[in-house]
């Protein structure tokens, strides 16, 4: 019997350096082989695990030492190696976003599928305290009926970032492209958000308008967006995000996620849950503001990879359903949309067939 999940890594660039320090730490997983289109990065990311550099794709999913796949590659890849791994028998661990559009996430996954192996995508958000905390504090009913969500993401990536990312470890101009990335900041980073609202709160889009443009970036996608979102059952969401505005967030850190209720509100400060109660609850007197504790013990990464390893060896779905990213993407997709065409767009205008219906089993 197989005591730990043995990963094979595709990408070796500064996400999956990321991924593969928390593997390290996760109990019961291993990192085994990396290639990267750079043997130069698969050899270092290799060397840092005592793991083995294979040459190509190919190589690397043929193995029998390996049992899941991390696919850690430019957006418009993603789809292609999580297909490659999964014809080869291999469970996928594949980074968001899973396509540059809803609907080539709705093909990889139906591919996927079809091979008869697992799909999850590492939404960390998930992972983190305040998240955690937050989705039993709405699922208790403390905020009462929901009526609003308001994200804001406000950064200022350096111009390095747009040729190699934040480290530079891997130097590629696709962040800069329209076809490669799918999109921006909205794309590239509010998507981890747009999971974590609806985890959390069980809230579904129904529609989605949204006016976006590029003003401080020398690429062809967004650098500013704004996002209004109705959700069934009538509640407003707002995502206010840039990837590139001068100061940044600011000394005070911006603001973060704010969920409102008839009976309340949480606001999310960094690793701090501010809680408002119309009637008083969870320590905080009615009509007060307080702070919830929601410590964060370990790093929500190798909570993930650990939380994974847990459920594929012991024949589970992933915590994390295959249609997580699809969902998100929707969202991203119909935002992107409605710029195009002018007008509010409804989620299921995105496809022309139907969706695809929940995973049952693990085929």
């Amino acid at each position: 019997m197989v005591d730990e999940l043995r990963f094979g890594f595709i990408g070796a660039g500064e996400i999956a350096l990321q991924t593969a320090r928390a593997l390290a730490d996760a109990d019961r997983a291993r990192l085994v082989a990396v290639t990267d289109a750079d043997p130069d990065l698969a050899r270092d990311l290799a060397g840092r695990h005592g793991a083995e550099a294979v040459d190509s794709t190919d190589e690397l999913v043929a193995r029998d030492d390996v049992d899941a796949i991390y696919v850690a590659v430019p957006h418009f890849l993603h789809g292609v190696m999580a297909l490659t791994a999964a014809r080869a028998g291999k469970h996928v661990l594949l980074e968001k976003p899973t396509g540059t559009s809803a609907e080539d996430a709705e093909r990889t996954l139906r591919a996927v599928r079809e091979c008869g192996v697992t799909l999850s995508v590492p939404f960390v958000l998930r992972y983190s305290a305040v998240w955690r905390k937050t989705r039993e504090i709405v699922a208790d009913g403390h905020l009462g009926e929901l009526q609003g969500i308001r994200v804001v993401y406000t950064g200022q990536k350096p111009e390095s970032y747009w040729q190699g990312g934040y480290s530079g470890r891997s130097k590629s101009d696709w962040r800069t492209r329209l076809l490669q990335a799918g999109g921006g900041v909205l794309i590239m980073n509010v998507v981890h958000d747009i999971d974590a609202v609806r985890w959390a709160t069980g809230m579904e889009a129904e529609r989605v308008f949204a006016e976006y443009g590029t003003f401080n970036t020398a690429v062809e996608v967004e650098d500013y967006v704004g996002v209004v979102i109705r959700y069934r059952g009538g509640a407003v969401g707002v995502i206010d995000a840039a990837s590139n505005v001068p100061g940044g967030t600011g000394p005070a850190g911006g603001s973060g996620p704010r969920i409102v209720g008839t009976e309340g509100q949480l606001v999310l400060d960094g690793g701090r849950l501010l809680f408002y109660t119309a009637r008083g609850a969870l320590g905080v007197a009615a009509g007060r503001w307080g702070e919830v504790a929601a410590p964060q013990d370990r790093n929500a990464r190798t909570l993930l990879v650990e939380d994974y390893a847990r459920a594929l060896l012991a024949g589970q779905e992933p915590p994390i359903p295959d249609d997580a990213g699809l969902e998100a993407l929707k969202v991203v997709s119909a935002a992107y949309q409605s710029r195009r065409v002018g007008r509010p767009v409804r989620i299921e205008e995105l496809f022309q067939k139907p969706v695809m219906a929940p995973r049952k089993t693990v085929g």
